[in-house]
């Protein structure tokens, strides 16, 4: 029990620390734009919607141990 427990905890706390940086990530695109790289700024975009979707599979598991 109390190993759920901790990977629980481990869980939440990657759940969060994952979407901070998605934020962070999604500055960069700008920036990419900004320069006039709409390629990168694509492939960055792209690179925060699978981090967020990871960050979803994150919290299935974390919701699948109470």
């Amino acid at each position: 029990m109390e190993e759920i427990k901790q990977l629980a905890a481990l869980l939440d706390y990657m759940i969060k620390h994952n979407e901070e940086h998605a934020e962070e990530v999604k500055e960069y695109a700008g920036k990419a734009k900004a320069l006039g790289n709409e390629e990168a700024q694509e492939d960055i975009e792209k690179g925060v919607a699978l981090l967020t979707q990871s960050n979803e599979m994150l919290k299935k598991a974390r919701a699948r141990l109470g």
